[in-house]
């Protein structure tokens, strides 16, 4: 058990979005802590609720959502009962969001250097004339050239893999604690992807920032992460130290996931799936959701939720398999 404050707790946090359908338990109560310096992963399908913790923490979630319920510390300080103006100071100077789609979240109708200058000004009360500098050098540590030109450019004159570099530089313009990543190679072929990460892990040691690594790539997780969290229909049904996530993955849907990414080292015929479909977050019955998919499901994982049990050091999860363990 750690004695070092966490920087950031999240306490049962609950997500719901309000729809004609039904009520959509995007994210229905999660607990995770992410300490000073850690890079912390996030894994899980398209859907499971990744993205919509980042939003949460970040108090972005749009209507018909909204968090119905649990704590978001800061610092011991909730997030959930902050004001939109307090707020709007956190966002950037203290966390700040990396987009997985860059040409999505840059003004096309505004330079590159004048969107990153506006966030400067905003959170760091820097004034036109001192910015300059900073801009140039903030487009120079992400490692693009020309810098001195480049911010004179349109988001339309940058490549994919530029604009990303440019989306990690305006959100390190002010030095947040904790930079969260939300699939930040998605859209970029290979060579670029491992150019970003490169870039991410070199970025997250010269200004000692936390990061939120979210991403469906169990590779980028290896690389990057010292700890990761394994989400499942809405709830978080694993999470320990990267080594140990690998190496003996506990749940069913941790396991299956690994089974399913091709290795050279293995032979093998037919490469592995989940069989089955994602459960449906409308109304979502008082179960295991994964019990459906579940090669070892029991007559009581289709009747009750299996609670959060701690097995060795720091190393949870949620399945009936190891009630006895705990």
């Amino acid at each position: 058990m750690t004695l070092t404050e966490p920087l950031l707790r999240i306490e049962d946090l609950k997500t719901y979005f309000y729809t004609d359908e039904g009520v959509v338990k995007a994210v229905d109560g999660v607990s995770m802590t992410i300490q000073k310096g850690d890079t912390f992963g996030l894994v899980g399908e398209s859907g499971c609720g990744k993205t919509t913790i980042a939003l949460s923490i970040l108090r972005l979630v749009q209507r018909p959502g909204r968090i119905a319920g649990g704590r978001i510390l800061l610092h011991k300080e909730d997030l959930v009962k902050k004001s939109e103006k307090e707020m709007r100071e956190i966002r950037g100077r203290s966390i700040a969001l990396i987009f997985q789609d860059p040409t999505e979240s840059l003004n096309p109708v505004f330079t590159i250097g004048s969107q990153i200058a506006e966030t400067m000004r905003l959170h760091r009360k820097k004034t036109r004339l001192n910015v300059g500098k900073e801009v140039v050098e903030a487009l120079r540590s992400v490692g693009i050239s020309s810098p001195e030109m480049r911010v004179k450019h349109y988001p339309h004159e940058f490549s994919g893999g530029m604009k990303q570099r440019a989306m990690i530089a305006m959100a390190l313009s002010c030095r947040p604690e904790l930079l969260i990543a939300d699939e930040p190679t998605t859209n970029l072929d290979v060579t670029i992807q491992a150019q970003i990460i490169e870039l991410l892990m070199s970025i997250k040691e010269m200004f000692a920032t936390t990061v939120m690594l979210i991403t469906h790539n169990l590779g980028l997780i290896a690389e990057m992460c010292n700890r990761v969290a394994v989400m499942y229909g809405g709830k978080m049904v694993e999470c320990s130290d990267v080594h140990t996530i690998f190496k003996e993955p506990l749940h069913p849907y941790t396991q299956a996931l690994l089974q399913s990414i091709p290795r050279v080292d293995v032979k093998r015929g037919e490469l592995g799936y989940i069989p089955g479909r994602v459960p449906d977050l409308v109304n979502p019955p008082e179960c295991c959701r994964f019990q459906e998919r579940c090669r070892h499901a029991m007559e009581v994982c289709k009747n009750e939720e299996p609670p959060l049990v701690t097995i060795g050091k720091d190393h949870v999860v949620s399945c009936f398999l190891y009630q006895q363990k705990g």
